[in-house]
Formats: C-alpha cells, structure tokens, sequence
C-alpha cells in the first residue's frame, strides 16, 4: 500500500474508489472500503493494482491467523486469572472479566434474549449453508449438504473419463464457418453473415435420420421426452426432406433445425459403432451452430428450449466430466423457457391445442430435471413450484389394464411426483433456516404414500408375485426409474441427518433420535441396489449406459460402507457389508460403460476398512485406529458434514454442531407421527431388516381423495389454481375443516374428472 500525498477537495470521493472506479458515499473510512475491508487507508490511501483478488485473500489470511492468535492468548489470559482468583479467596464472586454476558451487569437486561435468539438464527443458517472452496486465484465452487457423493469426490474431473469427452469442434473435420458459430453458443451471433445452406452438406438421408430418430426415442426419450415422436415429424422431419425425401433446410427456422442435430447425436451415441461417439460429437457441434445462426434473445420461441435442453441431456449421456457446463446450461434453460412464458399457463392465449400441449410438457420436463440436478449438485434450482400454474399436460402413453381401468403413464406419473414431492423436497433441502426433525418425517411420509401405478412397480426379488419387469427396454427402465426417484430422493433428504446419528451415538446409531434417517438411507441403498440387479439380469444392454442409475448405486454403496466403518457395532452393520459386497460386484460388472474407471477404487478403499471395522468388532479387539469417524477427514465418506472454507491458502475447521436443539426425539412426537414412529420401528426389527427388500406400509394406512377447492374461502387469496385434467385420485392428503366428515374413498374410473387443488394445499411445504 501506499500513500497519495497532496491536499484533498472536500466532496471528492476517497483515493481507492477513484482509483477502483466505485461509487463512494465520501463518509470517511466510506463503505466501499469497509467491504473491501481496507478501512484503514481511506481516504487517502491505494491499493496496489493486482489481478484478481489475491491482495483482499492474504489480508484475510492475516487476519483469520491473527484472530487464531488472540483467541489462544485470550483462553491464556482467562486460565491464568482464573488461578489467581483461586489463590484470592477474599473476592466473593468472579472477576468481572470472567463472568458470561448474562452476568455482567455493563449489558442492558434484554440483551441475552435477543443475543440467543441471534445466535440461533445464525445456527440455523449455518447448518444448511454446505461447503465453500476456493482456490488461491479466486476460482470458487459452492456445494451444499445434498450434493451426490460422485460430485463431491474429485472423481469427475478433467481426463478422468477419456472415451466420453467432448471432441473440440475444430478436430471434427467441420468447416471454419460451423466452427466460429459453435464459439458463439448459445446466445448466438448478433449480426450472422452465414446461412442454413451451411448445413445442407451435412444432412443425413432421410432414412438414415429415421434411424437415428429411433435409436434416439428407444434409448433417451423413454426418461424424458421435450419434444414428442409426433412434433418431431410433423414440425422438423417433414419440413426438412419434404414428400421426395431429399433435404431442403428453407422450410425450417434454424432453431428447429438445432432440435434435428442433437436429436441425431443422441441416437448416435447408441449405435454398435467404433465411430458412433465421434459422430455424435459432429451432429453435437452442427447443433449447436445451428442455433446461433439467429440469437436466442431475439428468436426464442419452444425450439429454442428444446434445443437447449435436448443438448443438456445429450453432455449427460456423453460427457460426465463436464457438470459444471450442465449447469450452467440448464440455467440458460430455465431463463429462456421463462423469456418464453412457460412457466404460466397458456390456454386463454388462443394459441392451439398442440402448441398449448407442447409448452406444457416442455416445462415440466425442464422443472423436473432442474429440481433433480439441484439436489444432485447441493445448489437451489432455477425454477420454482411457487412461481408457475402451468397445467400438466395430457397424457399420452396411459397404461390400459385387462380390467378396463386406466392408469397413468410414465411422464405423466413423473411430473405429478416432481410437482408434488420433488419440489417439497427441494424446499426443504434449502431452507435456509433447517426445518425441524417432525417436517422431514412428514416428508417422508408424503414421499412413502405417493401412488405408483402398478405398471410402474418394479420387483424386488425376482420371485416376488404380482410383479415383474416389462419384456420391453424403456419400459422396463421407466420401472426402476420410478423405484429410483423415491428412493434416491428419501436417501438424499435423510443423509445429513443419518450422518448427525452416528457422529453422535456411533456404538448404536438406532438408539439416537435420528433413527428413523439411519433405518431410511438403509433401507433406501439397498433396495436401489436389489432392483438395479434385477434389471440388469433383464436388460443389460440399455442398463449399462444409464448412467445416472449407477449413480444412485455408487451413493448407496458409500452409505452402506459408512454404516459399517463408522458403527461396526450397529446391528445393521453386517448386514450393510453384504448388501455393499452385493453393489460392488454389481457396480464392477454393469458400470463400466458409462462411468469412470476412478470409481471403482474408492469403493474398494471403503470396502477394505469396512471389512476391518466389522472384524475388529466381532472379535472384541476393535482399537480407534481401526476405525474413523464421519468427518471432513474421510473425503470418501458421505457429504460434506458442516458449513466450511476449503482453500490453498486458508481454511476453517467447521464445528460438530447438531441440528436445530429444538428437535424432538422420537418417543416424543406429536400424535400427528405416530403412524411414522410404529412404520420405523417395525423396519428396525432384524426379522425384517435382514432381507433388506419388502415392502412395508405404514400402518392405518388412509386412501387420500380428490380436493376441491375451488369454492373455499380459504382460497380467495390463494395464488391461481391448479387444474390437472388428467389426476384421477388425489395423492396429497387434504386440509379438512375439523367439522368435516370423512368421505369415502374414490376410485379410479375410466372418465377422468377435474380436481382443482390449490397451489398453498398442494405445495406448500408447511401444509399439514
């Protein structure tokens, strides 16, 4: 630092934000500078010019190291008073600079109140906040507590995962022009001198792109589908090859011919071909030129974000290394589908039965995958369930039973479990503030109860009568699927408070109030693991390359090993090292063609010290190096465990604080969890446990009915109403007036009748 020397001008605004060019409210030490925190050179003094903001990180660190060295001189300074007022027995109380804030009279008396009431706001919020690291030039990734143990391991880093990384368009043998409109994705170039006659060269004949069309609806559509079969060759196929079958791009906005590349690439990917990847990553970057021939703010239309979100999906399939760049392009997803208004209901705008239908299913695939990947990657998502009355859109694959009775389909189910407990779900995991114990059992319940179409429901056990797996690939996968958002979802939701039980009591977590978490991410690991084996022994083909089921398989694995390492003594514990042994052969054998080699060894290192916790255990010779506990030291343990600082340069150990201590333990739940308490406690019986597979119900079990809401005075000043057309039986429990008599239960019929739910009865996470 340095001084500027010279008479100042009153009015001026100080030195460092003249020269930093920030406003400066001229009230010396200014504001600007008390941020920055360089307070004690204002207003004269500068800041040496340096990139970035090493300067700001090595006075952090000064400061962080002086505070370490007061605080130790402080606790000296007190032990040593402290001896002094012993061998001085004249004084009848302690010296004043030893007594607590509520005993020093030099504070006004409501001062503790409000002081505790702001240390518990600020515990609140530090439990929820995650981890933060930097790096020493400033780069910086947030996480926060539900992050994918995957994304948390430095697993999925650069080279890690050679065969599947994305290929620079300037190596695929594409012309200067397709390249230079690749470097413009995705917002696109503003003044673009080229053409679409660009791409004709590069148009595929029309049975080839049939071809891949149907690899592409076999193999990726069946999990989620922005844009039909049916728009697809309606809107893109047969503008572009016309009657005659040869390509013709005029009849076609560039956008739309985005959708026809990706929709190309992704099929690509799944052909028995040694050139297949590196075609994929041509129709990729052809994709991706396409839609910046005319700029996304200025042409958006729902190609446009089909396009996008096709490309998010297709870097999901190609390119695990690349989160980061997922990210961000689901974002840019999110925005563009609100520049468009998708997240408001369209049907008083005239616009036509089909365009209506095909806003509605882009949005809420677009909702269900951003409310996913948030919690995946520990990060709010960009869209909310507050902030849309979108209807759900007509289901088109229902599932017509031999009795008559229909049920609906894949999508359909999907977008009613994401708007109904998915986006509860995300609620919950970033609050800000942590909701209380009873709220995450209620959660729980709601996720547990939500119905699932018997076509849906995927056997556990290859004997299990009444359920098998469907003869067909995508059916057979939307079947695990349905079995994975639950599960995946109440392991997610309970991990932090699994983790919270064994830090606190690890000789026998299923004593500790959070017992009902430890038996809910048991029992959730291994029934991912046991349905994934039966699928796969079905349908290994398409299995092997799904790879966010492994996904699921490697988290499940990582909390069954941290059960046996952390508590060998547990009465889960043995069984949890089968139940690992069990996922890694099946891990090993199904995941090497979609996930990396890098994965594999983690699991064995948790495998190898869980085999030597429980040995120890069993013969009574355990010692504390032969087990860990869950801390930020076992990186390939579970998640992150507190709020915390991880740079080269500093860091900040975080503190083992407990959830919120207004929480209640389990025997002292309201009546409201009674039927929570007996459903955990009969799954904590062995007997039951052991074979890790059954379903169980929770007993009294209500059959939930529609709510109609559209004359409730309650609602008058609701937000707009939710119409599902489609929603034969309700599946949130409803708000009854206490003098209201229960009604019978309603059944399915083969005419759907409209339910009108209100936003705050159905997603209001506080509804009881």
């Amino acid at each position: 630092m340095h001084n500027v020397g010279g008479t100042r001008k009153s009015g001026m605004s100080c030195a460092e934000c003249r020269r930093s060019k920030l406003k400066c409210d001229r009230v010396f030490p200014c504001q600007s500078c008390i941020r920055r925190g360089c307070a004690n050179i204002c207003p004269e003094g500068t800041l040496s010019a340096t990139k970035g903001n090493k300067v700001l990180m090595v006075h952090a660190q000064r400061l962080s190291d002086q505070v370490k060295t007061m605080t130790g001189r402080i606790k000296e300074l007190e032990e040593a008073l402290h001896e002094s007022q012993k061998s001085n027995r004249a004084g009848s109380g302690p010296h004043p600079l030893l007594q607590t804030p509520s005993q020093s009279h030099e504070h006004p008396a409501e001062l503790p109140e409000v002081r505790t009431i702001y240390d518990d706001e600020v515990h609140n919020v530090s439990e929820s906040i995650g981890s933060l690291s930097i790096d020493t030039d400033g780069r910086t990734k947030y996480r926060g507590e539900s992050v994918g143990s995957e994304v948390r391991q430095p697993i999925l880093v650069p080279g890690s995962h050679t065969p599947q990384q994305s290929v620079d368009p300037k190596y695929l043998g594409l012309p200067f022009e397709i390249i230079d409109l690749c470097n413009a994705y995705p917002f696109g170039l503003r003044d673009s001198q080229y053409t679409k006659f660009l791409f004709l060269p590069f148009l595929p004949s029309y049975e080839r792109a049939l071809h891949l069309m149907e690899l592409y609806y076999r193999n990726v559509a069946w999990m989620f589908d922005p844009i039909v079969r049916d728009d697809f060759m309606t809107n893109i196929l047969s503008p572009l090859y016309g009657h005659t079958g040869s390509p013709n791009v005029d009849n076609i906005h560039s956008h739309r011919l985005s959708v026809f590349f990706i929709v190309l690439a992704s099929g690509s990917l799944y052909e028995q071909s040694s050139s297949s990847k590196v075609l994929a990553e041509q129709y990729h970057a052809l994709s991706r030129a396409a839609l910046s021939l005319d700029p996304i703010y200025q042409d958006a239309t729902c190609a446009t974000v089909q396009a996008l979100f096709m490309t998010f999906g297709h870097i999901y399939q190609s390119d695990r290394a690349n989160n980061e760049c997922r990210w961000l392009l689901l974002g840019v997803v999110a925005r563009v589908a609100q520049l468009i208004g998708l997240q408001r209901d369209n049907a008083g705008w005239d616009l036509g039965q089909e365009e209506i239908q095909r806003r509605r299913i882009l949005f809420w695939e677009i909702y269900s995958v951003d409310a996913w990947t948030s919690i995946i990657n520990g990060r709010p998502p960009a869209l909310s369930i507050n902030h849309t009355d979108c209807w759900f859109p007509e289901d088109l694959d229902p599932m017509i039973k031999p009795s008559g009775a229909i049920e609906m389909g894949w999508h359909a189910w999907k977008f009613r479990y994401s708007a109904s407990c998915l986006g509860i779900s995300v609620h919950h995991v970033f609050n800000t503030r942590v909701p209380s114990y009873s709220a995450l059992l209620e959660l729980d319940r709601k996720i547990r109860k939500f119905d699932l179409p018997s076509h849906l429901q995927s056997p556990m056990e290859a004997s299990e009568v009444g359920r098998a797996w469907s003869p067909e690939a995508p059916k057979a996968m939307q079947q695990y699927a349905a079995l994975c958002h639950k599960e995946a979802n109440l392991m997610y939701i309970h991990r932090s408070w699994f983790v919270q039980a064994f830090r606190e009591a690890p000789a026998n977590p299923l004593q500790h109030k959070y017992a009902p978490s430890v038996l809910a991410v048991y029992r959730s690991a291994c029934r991912l693991i046991s349905s994934l084996n039966g699928l796969y022994r079905v349908h290994s083909q398409p299995t092997d390359q799904t790879w966010f089921f492994w996904s699921a398989i490697f988290s499940a694995c990582i909390v069954l090993g941290a059960i046996v390492v952390d508590s060998p003594q547990c009465t889960l514990a043995s069984n949890a090292l089968q139940e690992l042994d069990r996922g890694m052969v099946l891990y090993e054998e199904g995941s090497s063609p979609c996930r990396p080699p890098a994965t594999i060894p983690v699991l064995h290192r948790l495998r190898e010290r869980a085999f030597i916790s429980l040995q120890a255990a069993q013969t009574d010779c355990q010692s504390q190096s032969h087990r860990s506990s869950i801390n930020p030291g076992n990186p390939d343990v579970l998640g992150p465990q507190k709020s915390g600082i991880t740079c080269t340069s500093f860091s900040s150990s975080a503190s083992n604080a407990s959830p919120s201590s207004s929480d209640r333990p389990l025997s002292e739940l309201s009546d409201a969890d009674a039927s929570i308490v007996q459903y955990y406690a009969a799954l904590s019986n062995p007997n039951l446990v052991l074979p890790a597979t059954r379903e169980f119900e929770l007993p009294s079990a209500q059959t939930f009915e529609p709510h109609y809401a559209a004359n409730s005075q309650e609602d008058i000043n609701a937000p707009s109403p939710f119409f599902d057309p489609a929603l034969r039986a309700a599946i949130m429990e409803p708000r009854r007036h206490p003098n209201e008599s229960n009604a019978g239960s309603s059944s399915r019929t083969s005419a759907p009748q409209p339910v009108l739910l209100s936003f705050q009865q159905v997603y209001n996470p506080d509804h009881t």
